[in-house]
């Protein structure tokens, strides 16, 4: 399960980040939703740490 975990706190670190450069170098509406969408991802590894869906290894 951490593997899931790193995928899912790397999706939300490249979708935070271009949610960020959409923010400010173009159009502040699209941006907001690419980070919430990554925000998302971000949600869901909480949820599997807080569960402790990941093996005791």
């Amino acid at each position: 399960m951490r593997l899931i975990r790193n995928i899912l706190n790397t999706i939300f670190i490249i979708g935070a980040l271009t949610g960020m450069a959409v923010f400010y170098l173009g159009h502040k509406e699209t941006g907001t939703y690419i980070i919430l969408a990554a925000m998302v991802f971000k949600f869901i590894e909480v949820v599997v740490r807080l569960l402790k869906l990941e093996d005791k290894n």
